[in-house]
């Protein structure tokens, strides 16, 4: 997040590069030099991955020491984390400190990180078709110092094309995984699930409360329930969304 005012902005060649990266350790080198270049240290992509048959698959991928990575594995740690409540309820990217983190966190992750010099991050949620991406990039720079102006902008677009890539490196390692449900119903029974009214889920993704009620109606369908309430505790115990805190 942080880089001199003269670093050049990413290019087309480096995010092509990302995007193209034929195996894990090739995408975490190419991702690294890139990375550097806007002043981030490390980097963490948790991939809650949901396979054709409804089962839940969490994908740890990033530079941090692998026992660190299982931390964020922990079910406990993630119903009390501030950064994933806030990704479980915004797809706004969330700035943090880690000193702060540490007071409001009784979890292990983020001492963790201050001791590895860590001292502040930026934290977004990522959906596509198959997964729920939370995806985390760290700096060891002085918690006081302000990033220049368009640096984050270029970390998250760089997000974009790393999170994408890591999926595509899933699913090339697990074949004939398709999701059971597709990217839009995945959004009205997220939404559902957080209390949601059709009107209310229509008028956020942009659509009809009829279109609402066709994906919710689909979604029942292939999950062999008959209503909403059904569905959504269909999908809670098939892992394809995670209960509401």
């Amino acid at each position: 997040m942080l880089r001199s005012e003269t670093a050049p902005r990413l290019s087309a060649p480096d995010l092509l590069l990302i995007a193209q990266a034929p195996d894990w350790d090739q995408l975490r080198a190419r991702s690294q030099r890139l990375l550097a270049q806007l002043g981030i240290c490390d980097f963490m992509l948790k991939m809650d991955v949901t396979g054709a048959n409804g089962a839940s698959v969490v994908q740890m991928f990033g530079t941090l020491p692998g026992a660190t990575l299982q931390l964020f594995t922990q079910p406990t740690d993630d119903k009390t984390d501030p950064v994933q409540q806030h990704l479980a309820r915004s797809c706004l990217p969330l700035s943090w400190q880690v000193e702060q983190l540490c007071l409001l966190h009784g979890g292990q992750i983020y001492p963790l990180l201050k001791t590895m010099g860590i001292t502040h991050g930026i934290s977004l949620a990522l959906h596509t078709k198959q997964s729920f991406n939370r995806l985390d990039f760290y700096s060891n720079a002085a918690p006081s110092t302000a990033p220049p102006a368009g640096s984050q902008a270029d970390t998250l677009l760089l997000g974009l094309y790393l999170q994408e890539a890591a999926e595509t490196l899933w699913r090339k390692s697990t074949p004939n995984q398709e999701s059971l449900l597709s990217a839009r119903e995945l959004e009205c029974l997220r939404w559902s699930a957080d209390g949601k009214t059709s009107s209310e889920i229509g008028l956020i993704l942009g659509i009809s409360q009829r279109t609402v009620y066709f994906h919710m109606k689909n979604v029942a369908m292939k999950l062999g329930v008959y209503s909403t309430r059904h569905a959504i505790s269909r999908a809670v115990m098939m892992g394809i969304i995670k209960p509401n805190n």
